[in-house]
């Protein structure tokens, strides 16, 4: 059996964003970037579609990220 804390307490999300403020404001230049694509193109239109697959890979991502950095937050603490 393995040994450890169990539902070990997450960093803020404030603090994990904080490590990776380049990503991060990269991932905001994309979603605006594509916001405004969906925008001005319509929903008939299939740049609207491929911004929307876009925007759904770029959530996912985030939320890839955000866990992955506080997974490693919590390891770290581990470790002092």
């Amino acid at each position: 059996m393995r040994s450890g804390r169990h539902g070990a307490a997450r960093p803020p999300l404030s603090v994990v964003i904080y490590q990776d403020r380049v990503d991060f404001s990269l991932f905001a230049v994309l979603a605006v970037i594509t916001l405004v694509v969906m925008i001005l193109s319509g929903v008939t239109s299939l740049a609207f579609w491929l911004s929307f697959l876009g925007l759904l890979t770029l959530i996912v991502l985030v939320v890839r990220r955000i866990d992955r950095l506080s997974r490693d937050e919590v390891n770290a603490e581990e470790f002092l």
